[in-house]
């Protein structure tokens, strides 16, 4: 979003970002820079903190298509609360989607897709992967940036990530098509 624009304040306010740390990239790593004809996510590889904790943020997705009582709820959420993980077996478009819901068992959401993988691997390892309410930005705020959510991990010797193949840069995965290996 351009800085002339008269709501780019108000968009760094919905994105939970300072005013000292809104560079592009901080920008576009929050917003996921994301189009609805975009096919690619952006995303920060998250880093341990003095914590020994990774965190990564994200805003909940598909809201649209969630009832208004859901919204409402949304709405109410306090920074902080806990948001719990389910596996959504029976949704017809993504047998793999991971539902965000409330203690009181609103759905509020959808995690994004790009972090599906990562953290099906995280649970499978029973890990003490959380997701927690960073932010809720009340209407006008248009819905896709609505729920702002922290998911945070213990960091383990052995977990890298974004390591899998799935996650790998552009950079490699052209190399890779160039040498004639990708049909």
């Amino acid at each position: 979003m351009s800085r002339s624009r008269p709501d780019y304040s108000s968009f760094l306010e919905w994105l939970n970002i300072p005013n000292d740390e809104n560079d592009p990239i901080t920008i576009l790593a929050r917003s996921g820079g994301e189009r609805e004809t975009d096919t690619l996510a952006v995303f920060p590889c998250p880093e341990v903190d003095e914590q020994g904790q990774y965190h990564l943020y994200f805003f909940s997705q598909e809201l649209r298509h969630l009832p208004s009582s859901a919204i409402e709820r949304i709405n109410q959420l306090e920074s902080g609360e806990k948001l719990w993980l389910a596996h959504e077996f029976q949704n017809p478009y993504d047998s793999q989607a991971l539902i965000l819901n409330t203690e009181d068992h609103y759905i509020v959401g959808y995690c994004p897709q790009y972090l599906l993988a990562e953290v099906f691997e995280l649970l499978r390892q029973n890990s003490n992967l959380e997701v927690r309410v960073e932010r809720v930005n009340k209407p006008p705020t248009p819905l896709q940036f609505r729920l702002l959510c922290k998911m945070s991990v213990d960091a383990s010797d052995d977990f890298r990530p974004f390591s899998s193949c799935q996650y790998q840069p552009l950079i490699a995965e052209m190399a890779t098509v160039d040498a004639g290996l990708v049909a």
